[in-house]
């Protein structure tokens, strides 16, 4: 077993020489404040990401519920012009044709959610990113 005391002499030269450099180590307030930027920025992406997944899913709760109200009254429809048929192909030509626009309409408003979201996120961090290339660069630095 080793003796704690015995020093290895290879790995003291190396200490030796190191501390000799006089290499300055990081500031870590520096580094701590880069890190709490980094996360601040975290969290607001975050925030942007969760209003527009909110956004979204209201999107598409009023799409169900107009759907819903849509598929109602054309049952009511087809229930009172249950004695002529051509009305009731009418109805279930008017019925689709609705819901292929709302589709189309909701389907193009949903994406245009998404799209600003992910625009908004990637712009946080991104500009995050360029703040910190600038904390770094030697004229960034106090």
């Amino acid at each position: 077993m080793a003796d704690k005391d015995s020093a290895n002499p290879f790995m003291d030269m190396f200490k030796d020489f190191g501390s000799s450099m006089s290499i300055p180590g990081p500031d870590m307030n520096d580094m701590m404040e880069s890190h709490r930027k980094n996360l601040q920025a975290l969290q607001e992406a975050v925030q942007v990401s969760t209003n527009s997944a909110q956004t979204l899913m209201e999107a598409q709760r009023g799409a169900l519920e107009k759907t819903l109200a849509d598929i109602s009254d054309t049952v009511q429809n087809a229930s009172s012009a249950a004695s002529d048929p051509v009305g009731a192909m009418n109805n279930s030509v008017e019925l689709a044709k609705k819901t292929f626009d709302a589709t189309v309409k909701t389907t193009t408003e949903m994406a245009e959610i998404v799209r600003t979201g992910s625009t908004d996120t990637f712009e946080v961090i991104k500009s995050r990113v360029m703040d910190s290339v600038e904390e770094l660069s030697p004229k960034g630095k106090s």
